[in-house]
């Protein structure tokens, strides 16, 4: 394991490590195409054009392998793609540079010599400089549109080149085999997570099992996920315990979901590792690099805790952004209108504002679990009055905010009937 602290004092002094080879070819290089070589399966080979872009300086390989070392946790390489890049006075690179050097000299004045930690800053560095640029940049191409939900198979690949096997429990699974019907993961899907069916979660944990133990990816996240949590009667008087939640088995079944890039896997590893810190940094700086890694390609319940826990606003609209659009979330949307309306992390949007606000009051309802339509109907009767993203227009507002009065005293008749 390399020496964190000695490398990244390097780094503050404008000095970086070179572990790898940066012999410039004179052959002529054409950057690969991500496409090509998924279509014909060879994820390999892709990696290893890309490697080769690296002895040839070509600025495109370079970005790509520049974002895989951080998701997978290797700084050194990092550091090494990015003096290359530096070199070539890249504009991206700049950007990237400014939050990386940030966090390398906090790194530096801090004494930290934890890979996990290192790699968690230098992630969060990438995301808020990625961010920065695609402000100023409408073409840009995030990495994740790039990949997709092949991103993880690329984080084995590249791991695999480098010589590491990352932090895969012993019984790793090596073949992947998605043998499970897609009817059955269809079933899994509705049913796995009604935590008032417990009779159908132990039927449904015997099932997956068995494709689990074949190697189907799915259904090891479903198997981790019922360990996780554990299963019992819900309305029973003792509740009755038809599974016990063992987290360290559920870990095992887990990690191997998320080396299929299955993305709620991502969460629910990254959660056990919360469970675990208890204050112990290490397991919590490991459970940031999934929920993370869950945030990038798009998992609900990562982009949820993102949102929650991060400090840099700008970030958090772009998490709201893709949760409203590829999640239909209308907490979310209020959230989003709410960073619109005050310009938290962006510019003040009115128009926006008001169009999402109105969104959630017209497909929303009142209800005692879910605050959705009332919050909605106050933001939108408070734009209405202020003419903020809309023409003022004190009567709609007063009528909105009359039947949500009516709405909520019906609401309470039929609660305490």
């Amino acid at each position: 394991m390399a020496n964190f602290s000695a490398m990244l004092f390097k780094a503050a002094s404008g000095v970086k490590p070179l572990p790898i080879s940066t012999a410039r070819s004179n052959e002529p290089f054409v950057t690969p195409m991500f496409e090509d070589y998924l279509a014909k399966g060879d994820i390999t080979g892709y990696m290893t054009e890309l490697w080769r872009g690296v002895a040839a300086r070509d600025i495109e390989s370079l970005h790509v392998l520049i974002y895989l070392s951080i998701q997978v946790g290797e700084p050194e390489d990092t550091l090494e793609f990015v003096d290359m890049l530096l070199d070539t006075e890249d504009d991206y690179v700049m950007e990237l540079w400014k939050p990386l050097k940030k966090e390398i000299d906090k790194l530096v004045e801090d004494e930290i010599d934890d890979q996990y930690e290192v790699a968690a800053r230098f992630m969060g560095a990438y995301i808020k400089a990625d961010v920065a640029y695609a402000k100023n940049h409408p073409a840009h191409r995030s990495m994740l549109k790039r990949f997709g939900e092949t991103e993880t198979t690329l984080y084995r690949a590249y791991l695999t080149n480098v010589g590491r096997q990352g932090d895969a429990p012993a019984e790793d699974v090596e073949d992947f085999k998605d043998c499970a019907p897609q009817e059955k993961k269809d079933e899994w899907r509705r049913l796995y997570r009604r935590r008032d069916c417990s009779a159908n979660q132990i039927a449904i944990y015997h099932d997956a099992m068995k494709y689990a133990e074949k190697g189907d990816p799915y259904a090891m996240y479903i198997v981790g996920y019922l360990l996780a949590h554990g299963i019992e009667t819900k309305y029973s008087n003792p509740k009755v315990v038809l599974l016990p939640a063992d987290k360290e088995k559920a870990l095992v079944w887990l990690n191997n979901a998320t080396k299929a890039a299955i993305r709620p896997a991502f969460w629910e590893v990254g959660n056990i590792y919360l469970w675990r810190s208890n204050g112990d940094d290490e397991n919590k700086d490991r459970a940031m690099l999934y929920i993370t890694r869950g945030a990038e390609l798009g998992d609900y319940e990562s982009l949820k805790y993102m949102v929650q826990y991060q400090d840099d606003d700008a970030a958090k609209v772009a998490h709201l952004e893709r949760i409203v659009e590829e999640h239909d979330d209308n907490t979310a949307r209020l959230q989003l209108a709410e960073h619109y309306e005050k310009g938290l992390g962006c510019k003040v949007q009115p128009k926006k504002a008001y169009e999402l606000a109105e969104y959630v009051y017209k497909h929303s309802s009142v209800s005692p679990y879910d605050s959705s339509q009332e919050d909605s109907a106050y933001k939108l009767a408070k734009y209405l009055r202020e003419g903020f993203g809309c023409e003022k227009d004190e009567k709609y507002a007063g009528q909105i905010i009359s039947w949500l009065d009516a709405e909520n005293d019906r609401m309470m008749e039929l609660l305490t009937k």
